[in-house]
């Protein structure tokens, strides 16, 4: 759940305040003349996948604000893992600089005992800077909904089954809560990425599927799938008719994948606030904004003090999840 250090969620307001505060507000002064140099941008995924899309957005604005050029630098392996390691290893100077995501930066460590990083400690929280929510999907044929479905695997157990893009994975965490919250046993079917997900989903081959947004849309407006639920706290701009969980009766439901940056530990304070600055002009840019959109994604914005408090509470939110579906990597 997103929350800041009251642990309030952030909401539609919130993220429109801290939009508007990048333009009311000067840049944070240069410290010490940073950046006098190119800014290295890790993204932990391969090109192509959505944070790579919004990593590249944000950065072409971000090297505009800086005055500074920003190097796109893509180092995938281990679920995020590897990308994210080199940044906690690197100089704490401001110059190399981590576009994480939810699986590196607080579900891995939920999974995975010997990391060579810790998400909470390794890092300086700059900005979280968008959460995505998910999608429940299901054959546009099948005529159970979301609650249908569940009462059917509460009155027998592992008679539906479910898909996501692996274990430990953000849509297998999702199904998951859902699961604990509705104490209903539901069959878990990994698959190894998006593409094979959706198309056993419109070929009814698995009950239903949790879904990135942009890789469902298509699909359901085609009509060759039909969206059950989102998994955010409010309806997604891009599935607007969809229904939240809150709103099917599963009160407090909320699991959103996000993206966020941050810095080696030790980075000073006035180069994270400068980062920040350029990051929030960036995030405020028109095509910025357009990239997020076709994501289904909601800017957020937020301070460090904030993105260090939720990164912490996301961490614990893992815990619970992967402790009580007994989850193991595979």
């Amino acid at each position: 759940m997103a929350t800041d250090c009251s642990q309030r969620p952030f909401s539609r307001r919130d993220s429109l305040a801290a939009l508007l505060l990048a333009f009311s507000t000067p840049l944070a002064a240069r410290a010490d003349g940073y950046p006098a140099k190119p800014v290295r941008l890790v993204i932990p995924y391969p090109p192509g996948g959505g944070t790579d899309i919004t990593g590249r957005a944000m950065a072409q604005r971000l090297a505009e604000t800086l005055g500074q050029t920003v190097v796109i630098e893509n180092k995938p392996g281990a679920t995020g893992m590897i990308g994210a390691a080199s940044v906690a290893k690197s100089s704490a100077d401001g110059y190399t600089v981590l576009f994480g995501a939810a699986s590196e930066m607080a579900i891995n460590a939920s999974l995975f005992k010997n990391m060579t990083y810790d998400p909470r400690t390794d890092f300086e929280p700059v900005m979280l800077v968008a959460t995505f929510p998910l999608v429940f999907v299901a054959q546009a044929s099948s005529s159970r909904s979301l609650a249908a479905l569940i009462e059917a695997a509460k009155a027998k157990p592992d008679s539906v089954s479910y898909g996501s893009i692996g274990s430990g994975s953000p849509q297998h965490l999702a199904a998951e809560l859902l699961s604990s919250m509705a104490q209903a046993k539901l069959v878990h079917i990994p698959y190894k990425g998006s593409g094979p997900l959706v198309q056993d989903a419109v070929g009814g081959h698995i009950d239903m599927a949790v879904s990135s947004v942009p890789a469902a849309v298509p699909l359901v407006r085609s009509g060759k799938l039909r969206a059950l639920a989102v998994t955010s706290s409010q309806r997604s701009d891009a599935l607007p008719d969809v229904p939240t969980m809150a709103e099917l009766g599963f009160s407090g439901y909320e699991f959103n994948t996000w993206v966020g940056v941050a810095v080696p530990k030790g980075t000073p304070r006035d180069i994270v606030d400068r980062l920040r600055s350029g990051l929030l002009a960036a995030l405020a840019a028109p095509d910025v904004q357009s990239a997020l959109r076709d994501q289904g994604a909601m800017p957020v914005g937020s301070t460090p003090e904030q993105f260090r408090q939720f990164v912490q509470d996301e961490v614990a939110k893992s815990d619970r999840i992967v402790s009580q579906a007994g989850i193991n990597p595979e």
